[in-house]
């Protein structure tokens, strides 16, 4: 019979200590709550979970970058209540109490883990802000009326709500009695009862206790797990961003917020009820083609020189003209951001954006200025503003994309492509997406198909017979 759940606790949220004191009471309950659905707290299970937890991590890392209004790579708590207010006004705290900004400041406090005494009180990096969110999602279950950064974002939200239960199961493979923390003999007794233990020590090994083991006092506490636990997961992008960090698009600073972008995207057709099907806007081709033949006429305007490129010099001259508002300043940084992540072929500012680029160029910018960013002003989102034919061929464009991008997670497979089209079992989209098409779709040959790859191909196919009747 599972043990009875602890006893609620009546400490208080307003020192570190009870602060400290309401987490392990909250670990206990996430305990009990295992026992009674007579489950066991497995560290390796949660290992082949580690894809999904990364999407949610990267959605967590779009956030941060949103709240980080100053870009310092850090969220301050001026920040971090302004996105707090935000989600409050969203609906995001039902039957929640209003916000705390003294137990905010607590909460970000004993989350800067790794922080020189020098820096403490700067902000939370973003590892640090997953930890924040980790101890907000289970102080929220623990509290149902207390507000938390992290227990607003599982409303509703249940992929979150599965990937913040998992770090906490995963913490529970090692602290088995709830105390909170655990040790290095614990762990040695976690790996010798463990049947598959062995596929757990590539990523816990022993050298890996020194990076838990944050403080260097012997023992590792829940915020000192999530912190090295989020590295563990990040590990394997990490190391695609070194094997060429000037190519990986990755390391764009817009590459967060495109993330973001798709996820609000994703949550508003699904709020409309406007379920994304790729039949349908097959049936919209000729509505989207007027809209590209309107941007292929930009592109060959400003492409003074002929050579079949806009540099970025003549893409400033473009968006001058196009821009609805005179008085509004153009943000060359994002501008020249943008250009990064739709040169697909890596020719450099030089060479500039071809036809097809220039068509992701627009509908990156779209996305982004649809997720309200500092991209807002840009020409693609002003346009989209006024013009209904051109916002709905983008957000076609989008809709599209999730049709196998399901989770808005950026990115999307050859199988989850291949599932999509047996789902759908439609004529004209079987003919469509053969696998000959992922050829075109994975320009990169990565594996997977980012936002900026499918924009490419799609262009390709909604104008896929112009070439003949040029010819004709």
């Amino acid at each position: 019979m599972p043990a009875a759940p602890p006893p609620a606790r009546q400490g208080s949220y307003s020192t570190s200590s009870g602060l400290k004191d309401h987490i392990v009471h909250a670990l206990k309950l996430a305990k009990s709550d295992l026992e009674a659905n007579h489950q066991k707290a497995n560290f390796v299970r949660i290992i082949m979970r580690f894809p999904q937890i990364r999407s949610v991590f990267d959605r967590l890392k779009a956030i941060h970058a949103k709240c980080d209004v100053n870009g310092d790579g850090k969220i301050s708590i001026e920040e971090l209540t302004g996105a707090m207010a935000e989600l409050m006004n969203d609906g995001r705290a039902e039957g929640r109490a209003s916000i705390k900004p003294e137990f905010i400041k607590r909460t970000l406090s004993i989350s800067e883990v790794d922080e020189s005494e020098e820096t403490k009180g700067e902000g939370l990096d973003v590892k640090q802000f997953i930890v924040m969110c980790a101890i907000g999602f289970i102080l929220a279950d623990e509290n149902k009326e207390l507000s938390t950064f992290g227990g607003m974002l599982a409303s509703g939200d249940d992929a979150y709500r599965r990937a913040m239960t998992d770090v906490v199961t995963a913490y529970l493979s090692f602290d088995r009695e709830g105390k909170g923390y655990f040790t290095a003999e614990d762990f040695q007794g976690f790996m010798s009862a463990s049947k598959r233990a062995d596929a757990a020590r590539n990523v816990f090994s022993d050298e890996r206790f020194a990076e838990l083991d944050v403080s260097g006092d012997g023992q590792v506490d829940f915020e000192e797990f999530v912190y090295a636990f989020s590295k563990w997961v990040s590990d394997e992008d990490e190391e695609e961003d070194d094997e060429d960090p000037y190519l990986s698009r990755k390391a764009n600073p817009l590459t967060p917020r495109v993330l973001l972008a798709l996820q609000l995207s994703k949550n508003k057709l699904e709020k409309n009820k406007k379920g994304v099907n790729f039949t349908r806007i097959i049936m919209r081709f000729p509505k989207i083609h007027k809209v590209f033949d309107r941007l292929r006429s930009i592109h060959a305007k400003y492409d003074k020189d002929k050579s079949g490129n806009i540099d970025l010099t003549e893409l400033y001259d473009a968006m001058n003209e196009i821009m609805t508002s005179g008085d509004e300043t153009m943000d060359k940084e994002q501008i020249e951001n943008i250009f990064m992540l739709s040169d697909l072929d890596h020719q450099g500012a030089q060479e500039g954006l071809d036809v097809k680029e220039f068509i992701v160029f627009c509908a990156v910018g779209f996305i982004l200025a649809e997720a309200g960013g500092k991209s807002a002003k840009l020409i693609t989102g002003e346009v989209s503003e006024s013009d209904k034919e051109y916002r709905d061929a983008m957000m076609d464009i989008v809709g599209a994309y999730l049709t196998f991008d399901k989770d808005g997670k950026g990115y999307f497979t050859s199988d989850e492509m291949h599932n999509t089209v047996q789902a759908v079992g439609k004529k004209d989209a079987a003919t469509l997406l053969t696998p000959e098409r992922w050829r075109e779709l994975d320009i990169d040959h990565s594996g997977v198909v980012d936002f900026e790859e499918f924009v490419h191909a799609f262009s390709l196919w909604v104008t896929a017979g112009d070439d003949e009747d040029e010819d004709e």
